[in-house]
């Protein structure tokens, strides 16, 4: 007996639950908001600002992995940019030549490597491209 009340009280709960949505759904339905309550909402898509100051790397390919432990970080910026190049043991600061082309070398540690370009105009605008290139002497 009491296991037939049990599902007894859940049967009458779901369609409680049940009915009671139905009388919300339709209430909802029929409310009818006048002109001077609504709003019209326009959302206009904001563009991502571009960088003002060029960078592009050629050298490394991002996810690369080399064999040799010292390579080179070479690309083009703004001729009166200065690149930073950080990695985890060094920083170096160098000027691009009068055409915008930077190159210098980077030494790598065993495994995956986080090599961060920046390039800072003298306004102090920066575009910044971070590399990510493995060291390996292992055969594949």
């Amino acid at each position: 007996m009491t296991k037939e009340k049990i599902i007894l009280s859940i049967v009458a709960i779901f369609i409680g639950i049940l009915a009671a949505s139905l009388i919300f759904y339709f209430y909802q339905g029929t409310k009818v908001l006048s002109p001077q309550n609504q709003k019209t909402v326009s959302v206009k898509p904001v563009e991502t600002p571009k960088p003002l100051v060029l960078l592009v790397v050629d050298e490394p390919k991002d996810e690369n992995i080399y064999d040799t432990k010292i390579i080179k970080v070479t690309g083009k910026t703004d001729p009166d940019a200065m690149i930073v190049i950080l990695t985890k043991n060094s920083e170096d600061v160098l000027n691009p030549t009068k055409d915008g082309d930077f190159s210098t070398t980077v030494t790598l540690d065993n495994g995956a490597n986080l090599i961060q370009i920046t390039a800072v105009a003298k306004n102090g605008d920066t575009n910044t491209i971070e590399k990510t290139v493995s060291y390996s002497n292992e055969n594949f």
